[in-house]
């Protein structure tokens, strides 16, 4: 008896082929437009959360600048001093410090014979320790570290190509860096960073271009606002710290601080009193970044769902029209023995094939459609060119919303048509004969 009134069903459905089409497509764009927006939106989830990956998760950053809930970190500050550089290194749950100085380049030359030069515009120098290396989860390619106090450096490999790609710099090879006060010193490339596998708005800081030791580029160029007359301190704007383990980044977070506002303390004493000290942490950065996302992943979802929701009205008035009608058809049916039960699962069955397979479709379709999306979304962020144009957004999608969009898409179909089979259903075949 089920089989027959599961092919009365196909047989009602395909005597209304562009009525029952129509309601398909709307059940279809829904499912379709909560698999596509979802897809995308994590996707870009995941896009964003990887810019901001700035380093390792025990990573964080030690600067001046606004405390509270929600830190704001300032790089105008030059207070902290080797002194502290050692302190915060000697804490129990800090794990390594890297003192961070930006020596601007004016230019980049390399000797192309005895008298012939070659020059190239100048990039950011980072001078800072081996440390760095370790906290920003950077890996040499080949070479080693420099060594503190010789003229020696790291480079990356977009700067060995910077004299062209058939002629790259190797270990071993000597450039030299005009500094913007106009002296020019020489470093000996010692090491080549390998290239990171994912890009990063950030990829200045993260990627840095050129890493050199304190002395002599630093020190010999940025003298320090907290020395004496008699005594030179090296000072920096930043740290880079790193927590022993992912359990302990409050707990060293808290000692740092701690440490900072204390009178041990030399950047305590040369700050601007009218600000804080700030340690932004890696967690603390995807953490909010989240919170961001998941308010727009959430806005999206909504409106998809919305979709499905029109869906469901289309079938509910496709039913309503078909029991209307078929209304003699019905009343034939019952006078030759049909249940109410059996008039009220035909319209059941019907209303499901159209969630069922507008739920199918609708999959397949945002599958589909999902890559598009994210293509386009590439498109564009390409043509924003400067700091966006950095990677690409990878189509991710999620398992879960194929089922529930599926599920959906067939409850859809059975919560339409629960009424219209009602009515169906509870018609008097008399009157249901009669009916013109």
């Amino acid at each position: 008896m089920i089989k027959d009134i599961f092919v009365m069903s196909l047989e009602a459905m395909q005597s209304y082929k562009i009525r029952t089409f129509l309601t398909l497509i709307g059940v279809i764009i829904g499912v379709a437009s909560v698999i596509m927006v979802t897809t995308a939106g994590g996707s870009v989830s995941i896009f964003i959360a990887e810019q901001w990956n700035v380093f390792n998760p025990t990573g964080m950053v030690i600067g001046t600048g606004t405390g509270g809930a929600t830190p704001q970190l300032s790089i105008r500050s030059v207070v902290f001093t080797t002194n502290d550089v050692e302190k915060i290194q000697n804490l129990p749950f800090v794990k390594t410090v890297a003192p961070l100085g930006v020596v601007p380049l004016n230019k980049i030359l390399k000797r192309d014979g005895f008298l012939k030069w070659e020059s190239r515009p100048g990039d950011i120098m980072y001078a800072s320790t081996p440390a760095l290396l370790e906290i920003l989860n950077l890996n040499l390619e080949e070479g080693t570290m420099f060594e503190e106090g010789k003229n020696e450096v790291v480079i990356s490999k977009n700067v060995a190509e910077v004299f062209g790609k058939d002629k790259p710099l190797h270990v071993g090879d000597t450039i030299y860096l005009r500094r913007v006060d106009g002296k020019t010193l020489d470093a000996k490339v010692v090491g080549i960073l390998k290239e990171s596998s994912t890009a990063s708005m950030f990829n200045a800081l993260s990627t840095p271009g050129i890493i050199c030791p304190t002395k002599p580029y630093y020190s010999s160029y940025f003298g320090s606002n907290v020395g004496t007359i008699l005594k030179r301190v090296v000072a920096y704007t930043v740290l880079l710290a790193e927590a022993t383990d992912i359990n302990h980044v409050q707990d060293a977070q808290d000692q740092i601080l701690k440490y900072l506002d204390s009178g041990g303390s030399d950047a305590n004493q040369y700050k601007d009193q009218n600000s804080d000290f700030v340690v932004i942490t890696q967690q603390y950065i995807l953490v909010r970044i989240e919170q961001v996302l998941s308010v727009i992943r959430t806005y999206i979802t909504a409106i998809a769902l919305i979709s499905l929701l029109i869906g469901a009205i289309g079938i509910a008035n496709i039913m309503f029209a078909t029991v209307t009608e078929r209304t003699r058809e019905i009343g034939t049916m019952m006078a030759i023995g049909a249940k109410r039960r059996d008039i009220l699962q035909l319209f059941l069955y019907q209303s499901t094939i159209i969630g069922l397979l507008g739920g199918l479709f609708g999959c397949i379709i945002g599958a589909s459609g999902s890559w598009f999306v994210v293509d386009l979304l590439n498109k564009n962020i390409q043509n924003l060119g400067g700091a966006l144009s950095t990677g690409t957004i990878q189509v991710t999608y999620a398992p879960e919303w194929f089922l529930i969009a599926s599920i959906v898409g067939i409850l859809i179909g059975v919560a339409a048509g629960v009424l219209p089979a009602r009515k169906a259903a509870k018609m008097d075949p008399v009157v249901a004969l009669r009916y013109e």
